[in-house]
């Protein structure tokens, strides 16, 4: 083992937290470089939209009453738990950000994080990375040589906006969720949320509390029940100075809309030599949706979505550190992009959209490639209380359930 080895890791989020903990448990040297002023990535809550009060760009994406639509056994390290006393299952974001805050001062990890250092480049040179950073608050920049790279820079940070035709001529307020925060502005108002997605049913129902109205767009089929005061409709096919027009004919006054349409991967910092395109909301090629197959000593973390959180970005780094300490070698480059058009073909098969290549849904799938995950590195999969229990939960809406997990392959309900 190359214990010289340097490794530089963007975003000190839940995936670049514990890229820093493998990396330093492995003897390697590693910096992370954070463009905001503390680390937890998007579970950092800011009362403010664009700049916050040190001057800083805010990334996070958090509205203040957000509770995580999963319960936190699925949002927990392998290898260190929630503390024992917090027995609620589906938790606030303040608690999540306490318990990453926690695993790094269990690891040793934060004095490792350089914060306000924005990565601007990233390009390889020769058998290493030139990574250049930039200080966010005073606009100098640095470039230093690193051996690997691990990309943690999140899915949340480049909204995705609708056209919808007449867009322009509503005269009324448009926002992306990601600058939601609270329902004051909303008092006695008729709000349009366009999506069907948690965050759009979670902030219909938050703002359906002071809002005159507040009508539902949507595409797919939603199981969701409302208060009296929401109106489920279709999706919009116009806007006038003051009104909706739907594709069913129908109108609405409105006063405000909320676009609850996700979000697209940013990786702007990649240069071209990197070997990567960065389209359909991802980044091809990638061999397990973790390693660049033109320059394999680049690792993303968290591509995948849907079904993945703490435990996955766990397995995705141990199976990168399987690579850089060669206790698995990986097939050839023309074996990796063959088996890269194979996954794509598959995702083509099941009529997966390629703007979804990374998502993963169903709770079979997120079993299948963990499982292959350990499988072809030789290393231990994530334990199986966590398939079981995601299954149980898939598709229902959150609740007022708890759970405990009992061992590696079991887990109860709890009453608190």
């Amino acid at each position: 083992m190359n214990e010289n080895l340097k490794i530089a890791v963007i975003g000190a989020g839940p995936a670049g937290l514990v890229a820093l903990k493998y990396a330093l448990q492995n003897g390697y040297q590693c910096e992370v470089f954070e463009q905001t002023d503390s680390l937890g990535g998007n579970w950092v809550y800011k009362d403010e939209v664009d700049i916050d009060k040190s001057g800083i760009k805010v990334h996070s994406s958090l509205y203040k009453d957000l509770i995580i639509n999963v319960p936190k056994e699925l949002m927990t390290y392998p290898d260190f738990n929630y503390p024992s006393d917090l027995r609620a299952s589906y938790i606030g974001h303040r608690e999540v950000l306490s318990y990453l805050c926690a695993y790094a001062e269990e690891f040793n990890l934060k004095n490792h994080i350089q914060y306000c250092q924005c990565v601007v480049n990233v390009a390889p040179i020769e058998a290493k990375w030139m990574v250049t950073v930039q200080d966010v608050r005073h606009a100098n920049e640095k470039s230093k040589e690193f051996d690997a790279v691990f990309v943690c820079n999140g899915r949340f940070k480049s909204p995705v906006l609708p056209t919808i035709n007449g867009q322009q001529l509503f005269e009324g307020n448009q926002i992306h969720s990601g600058s939601f925060r609270v329902p004051d502005s909303y008092e006695n108002q008729k709000v349009l949320v366009v999506g069907g997605g948690h965050s759009a049913t979670e902030i219909t129902e938050i703002i359906s509390k002071v809002a005159q109205h507040v009508y539902i767009s949507y595409r797919n089929p939603l199981e969701k029940s409302f208060a009296s005061n929401v109106t489920r409709k279709p999706e919009v096919a116009l806007f006038t100075t003051n009104e909706a027009i739907f594709i069913d004919g129908t109108k609405e006054d409105i006063h405000q809309v909320i676009y609850c349409t996700g979000y697209t991967y940013s990786g702007s910092f990649l240069s071209s030599e990197c070997g990567l395109v960065i389209q359909n909301r991802g980044v091809a090629p990638l061999f397990k949706q973790i390693v660049n197959i033109n320059y394999p000593t680049m690792f993303f973390i968290g591509m995948p979505y849907e079904g993945s959180g703490n435990v996955l970005f766990d397995l995705q780094v141990r199976f990168a550190m399987s690579i850089l300490r060669k206790t698995f070698v990986l097939p050839t480059k023309q074996e990796m992009l063959e088996e890269w058009e194979d996954f794509l073909r598959m995702k083509d098969g099941l009529n997966i959209s390629r703007e979804h290549i990374h998502r993963f849904g169903n709770p079979q799938n997120v079993e299948n490639y963990s499982t292959e995950l350990a499988k072809t590195a030789n290393i231990k999969s994530i334990p199986p209380f966590y398939f079981k229990l995601y299954k149980k939960v898939w598709k229902r809406k959150r609740s007022e359930r708890s759970y405990r997990i009992v061992d590696e392959e079991t887990f109860e309900e709890i009453q608190i």
